[in-house]
């Protein structure tokens, strides 16, 4: 299983900023992103399950990296994003740090295993702090999305 499986080039999304202050207004507008690029029909039920989801413990893992994710009812096959904001949103990250690369998933209520397959697999790839780097410093989103690809591909 490799996450450019159910993700592609047009997946990658850089973004100013945060419009709004909190982590619930930051969901929002990346859920709002996600409709106006119809990867999703609606903000709900996936705002709130992504609010939900956050509200157990944050999903900023530290290091500039958040990975928001739910599973939703209805949802028909895992819908990913990866979103670089030129600057730090804060998110509620575990070192306190602003958060650069958010990594979105919303899978099938149905797939946990997929689901955490996935997650398992964005972690793997992220931890790597050369990769963090080299994505904070691509030139855009298709480098991005190749150099994640290229990572995906050498973990198997």
């Amino acid at each position: 299983m490799k996450i450019t499986d159910y993700f592609t080039e047009k997946d990658v999304l850089e973004m100013e900023g945060a419009g709004g202050g909190s982590k619930e207004e930051i969901l929002e507008q990346l859920v709002d992103t996600l409709v106006a690029l119809e990867k999703l029909p609606s903000k709900e039920p996936y705002l709130s399950s992504l609010i939900e989801r956050e509200a157990l413990g944050t999903t900023a893992v530290g290091g500039g990296i958040a990975i928001p994710h739910a599973r939703v009812r209805g949802l028909e096959s895992p819908v990913m994003a990866l979103f670089r904001f030129k600057k730090g949103i804060p998110f509620g990250a575990l070192d306190s740090a602003p958060v650069y690369l958010v990594f979105l998933l919303l899978a099938p209520e149905e797939a946990l295993e997929l689901y955490l397959r996935i997650l398992a697999r964005i972690a793997s790839i992220l931890k790597n702090q050369k990769v963090k780097e080299r994505l904070l410093e691509a030139p855009g989103p298709r480098e991005m999305y190749h150099l994640l690809r290229e990572e995906d591909e050498k973990q198997g």
